[in-house]
């Protein structure tokens, strides 16, 4: 089996993200627009090599096979930790004819060394069911020392589910 070769994602390969960062959030039952798209197509190819990383595979015949990010963002101190920038990875994803080949694998690999580069100590994600073992197997685990919990504000605020 030939060699997974993951490459820093460019601006030029901002559509293919945002394509397989649908189809990820239509795996979760997600509806995106082609506003959406395009939104996120002009912020993605704007914040590469600035706040956002990114990695990629190359599909045999052209296009992407899978992709991920890493938003990077500033953090106030807490004791115990040196870093000042925390990352949130995002659009894990990978091309449907290509799923059980071990690219998400080699694109989290590649996102952690990067992070390891500089020097970023927390890392957070959200998983869906199908990457959740993966995480946990490249060292994420669930926090239990706190609660995670989210407001919606705005149009959003449509979606708070009934507790």
């Amino acid at each position: 089996m030939a060699a997974i070769k993951v490459r820093p994602a460019e601006a030029a390969d901002a559509a293919e993200i945002v394509y397989l960062g649908a189809l990820m959030y239509k795996s979760v039952g997600a509806k995106p627009t082609p506003i959406w798209a395009l939104d996120s197509t002009a912020l993605v190819k704007k914040r590469l090599g600035d706040d956002l990383y990114g990695v990629v595979i190359d599909a045999e015949e052209g296009g992407l096979a899978a992709c991920g990010l890493i938003n990077l963002g500033p953090r106030l101190p807490r004791p115990g930790r040196q870093a000042h920038r925390s990352g949130y990875i995002q659009w894990v994803s990978t091309a449907p004819q290509y799923h059980h080949r071990g690219y998400a694998r080699a694109i989290m690999i590649a996102l952690l060394e990067w992070t390891d580069e500089q020097g970023i100590e927390v890392i957070e994600l959200h998983a869906t069911p199908a990457g959740r073992e993966l995480y946990r197997e490249l060292g994420f685990f669930v926090k239990t020392d706190n609660i995670s919990m989210m407001a919606l504000r705005a149009d959003a605020a449509s979606e708070v589910p009934e507790v």
